[in-house]
């Protein structure tokens, strides 16, 4: 199964395009986290995607946006005392979470 777009919203912030985007996330988590399409964000087939900004997912884990690797993260809140949250094995079945996110880039769709 792959990721699911749900585009709730669409606006501009300076020159950068913004989108607030229901994610429905699958079992198919590869270490790293998932590859988001800009085009099924709402950004066009040349989109660019600068930055997501993820809501809680109501699970208790962790959800972020790796910017160096462009992809999304989840991390378990399982870790020790004052050390980094570990991220979620491949194992850890995520299908069918929906994480809300705003998400900036540029190009139209």
């Amino acid at each position: 199964m792959a990721l699911g777009y749900s585009i709730i919203d669409r606006g501009a912030f300076g020159d950068l395009n913004v989108r607030v985007v229901d994610i429905t996330l699958d079992n198919s988590y590869a270490a790293g986290g998932w590859a988001l399409d800009a085009r099924s964000l709402g950004f066009g087939l040349n989109g660019v995607i600068y930055g997501v900004i993820p809501f809680s997912d109501g699970t208790g884990r962790f959800v972020s946006w790796d910017r160096s690797a462009n992809k999304l993260m989840v991390r378990d809140a399982s870790g020790a005392a004052n050390a980094a949250t570990p991220e979620i094995t491949t194992l850890t079945q995520m299908n069918g979470v929906v994480i809300r996110a705003l998400v900036l880039g540029k190009g139209h769709g």
